[in-house]
């Protein structure tokens, strides 16, 4: 009985190993396309504009929806004082703070009139707070290009007329960028790059820029709209509910008929987005279940092919190797470890080709079961909250 168990244990590992090579193919295939846009496209450098020139570029209002980020936010003024953008209005929307982030930020604006900063009324019944500010503030300007913000987001001081002038040249209505993920913790370091090679294996560049695709994403803390794009498809009043808001507005942008561009920002943009192991599990349970549409099915399926495609391989081939060295492997045994090795280093290879658009170091990927761990379980926590109606937890608000 023990015999036929490991009999049928081994044919049921084949045969996900076989389904997770398809997958793996997929994302090596996309990966290296990805590369080789971004390649053409990035890095993204000022053009060489004389200052008439530079004066000519349109009106940019840089929008940041803030919550409770007294922590944060003299950091971020910091870096947008130092844009060099020739006309640019800044408003600092404060979503019902508790932790006194208007008075912080007027006192590190010091009189400099670019900035506005405006205290956001309760949000509406229905709108999620974090596009309710985005609302408010994009309403506090004329200017002819909005970009939407995070506190956290850190820019150099040419990143936004590098955006506006690549927009422009791209003929693009809403441009986004990656950003180097900072790390500041042996956790971020394992987690965050393979949850943004999950993301970009969904949302592939490739396919973001072909308008015969509906597939479309933009990067949240860095969001540049056209103003007349943005009115057109109503803003974020048409996306109030949606937790994914920047997955939603580009989404949204193309099936308008709008171009969206995702490009290497990650020479220019830095974040760190979450600090540490906590932080992460609540930041990601917020979001990865959206990733999914919400689907119990589908997240089911994510935390399956997880377990193929980022936890099974290493384990897989330590423990074959060790098979190996007391007897002969079978048949089944050997394909396996193949499937196993093809598993494992895909994973290197597409960590090798991603990993530059953010940033990381490579070296993590010899963790990559841990990071798979990670996935599966805050998916599944985001799953059954969703679905016994506890909905999402993030800056003391509750989110269904």
């Amino acid at each position: 009985m023990t015999r036929r168990g490991e009999a049928w244990g081994l044919a049921f590992a084949f045969m996900v190993e076989a389904g997770c090579a398809a997958v793996w193919a997929w994302a090596v295939a996309t990966a290296l396309r990805d590369r080789q846009i971004a390649q053409r496209l990035a890095p993204i450098t000022p053009g060489r504009r004389s200052q008439p020139e530079k004066q000519r570029l349109p009106s940019v209002a840089v929008i940041l929806p803030a919550r409770d980020e007294a922590s944060n936010i003299a950091g971020w003024i910091s870096s947008v004082r130092r844009l060099n953008y020739p006309d640019l209005h800044i408003v600092i929307a404060d979503d019902e703070s508790e932790d006194g982030t208007s008075d912080v930020a007027r006192r590190h604006i010091a009189g400099d009139s670019r900035f506005a900063v405006l205290r956001c009324p309760p949000k509406p019944h229905g709108w999620i707070g974090k596009s309710w500010a985005a609302h408010r503030g994009a309403q506090g300007s004329d200017a002819q290009w909005l970009l939407f913000s995070d506190a956290d987001m850190r820019m150099a001081p040419d990143t936004l007329t590098a955006a506006v002038e690549a927009a422009l040249r791209l003929d693009t209505a809403a441009l986004s960028l990656t950003t180097t993920l900072e790390c500041g913790s042996t956790a971020e370091a394992i987690v965050m790059p393979v949850v943004a090679a999950l993301i970009f294996a969904a949302y592939p560049i490739c396919l973001i820029q072909d308008e015969r695709f509906a597939t479309a994403l933009m990067w949240g803390g860095f969001m540049l709209v056209r103003r007349d794009a943005y009115d057109k498809i109503g803003g974020h009043r048409a996306i109030r509910a949606e937790i994914a808001e920047d997955r939603a507005m580009a989404e949204r942008l193309k099936a308008f008929g709008y171009r969206v561009r995702l490009l290497d920002g990650s020479r220019l943009v830095r974040v760190r987005m979450y600090a540490g192991l906590a932080s992460m599990w609540e930041g990601w349970r917020k979001n990865i279940f959206e990733g999914v549409r919400r689907s119990p099915l589908l997240a089911a399926l994510f935390v399956a092919g997880n377990c193929g495609l980022l936890i099974a391989p290493m384990p897989l081939l330590a423990a074959l190797g060790i098979a190996r060295l007391r007897r002969r492997l079978s048949k089944l045994e050997g394909r396996l470890s193949v499937l196993c090795w093809v598993g494992a280093l895909s994973a290197v290879l597409v960590r090798l080709l991603r990993d530059e658009l953010i940033g990381a170091d490579a070296r993590s990927v010899l963790a990559t079961p841990f990071a798979g761990a990670f996935t599966c379980a805050v998916m599944s926590a985001a799953a059954w909250r969703s679905m016994t109606g506890r909905g999402q937890i993030w800056k003391g608000r509750t989110i269904h």
